[in-house]
């Protein structure tokens, strides 16, 4: 059964930055067009529905959910959840749980919306934790799970970097990620923040390097696996995409 100390590291990033990434915060709708672009789901699709989404972190996408009259279940592993609550807690079509994977006290096929990114790829057991996952989904319900692709031609180019910095405190490594990001921008190091510009660029540099190089597990997977897993669940109308760096997967159950 999937763990729920899949990024120990998360809870601190999104404690101390928990407004960096959201959309009341830039003015731009960015998560909001990455989830319904990534979904296929509309706003109509989701009011009035019921969503669990798995990873919520500082809310992100919990916010976007929120906003679209959805009754939103948003569970989180760390202590990410006291920032996804103070940032979203005054939606009162939220729910917010603090449990693991494996510990979740919702009832099973109970929802009509599944929605998790970037969880997948930092569980011990990834295939496990991405099946695990379709126990709360209703039958005929929805889903968006994203897993990090393994590398077809290179690797992140910050990869050798982990055997040292997924041992460092999240203070210590927070800091590092802060002061090298403007050279990291400048040689065009982070990859997919091209859309992106001046402060935000910055910002989101800094969460996605950290996010990068800290969690316990990485574990990067190839669409052939994906493809079986979703076999394996004898899920429907299942289309796998690739968007910077990871496998979008949607479809029915």
């Amino acid at each position: 059964m999937p763990r729920a100390d899949y990024a120990e590291g998360f809870g601190y990033r999104w404690n101390r930055r928990r407004l960096e990434q959201l959309d009341s915060r830039s003015g731009q709708p960015i998560n909001r067009d990455l989830l319904l672009n990534q979904s296929g789901w509309s706003t109509a699709d989701l009011r009035g529905g019921t969503v669990l989404e798995y990873g919520g972190g500082a809310g992100r996408f919990t916010e976007v959910l929120c906003e679209t009259g959805a009754l939103v279940t948003s569970v989180e592993p760390t202590s990410a959840v006291h920032a996804n609550a103070a940032s979203n807690g005054h939606f009162p079509n939220l729910r917010l749980v603090r449990a693991g994977l494996g510990e979740l006290p919702l009832p099973e096929e109970s929802f009509d919306f599944v929605f998790c990114r970037g969880v997948v790829h930092h569980c011990g057991d990834a295939e496990a934790a991405f099946k695990t996952l379709f126990r709360y989904l209703r039958p005929g319900g929805r889903f968006c799970v994203d897993v990090r692709a393994a590398a077809v031609t290179r690797t992140h180019p910050l990869r050798p970097l982990r055997p040292i910095t997924r041992h460092l405190p999240p203070a210590v490594l927070y800091g590092l990620v802060e002061r090298a990001v403007p050279k990291l921008l400048a040689l065009r190091a982070i990859p997919g923040l091209d859309h992106l510009d001046g402060e935000t660029a910055r910002s989101w540099a800094v969460v996605t390097t950290f996010e990068w190089l800290s969690p316990r597990h990485l574990r990067p997977q190839p669409r052939r696996r994906l493809e079986r897993w979703t076999r394996d669940l004898a899920l429907r109308e299942v289309a796998i995409d690739r968007h910077f760096g990871v496998y979008v997967i949607r479809g029915t159950k």
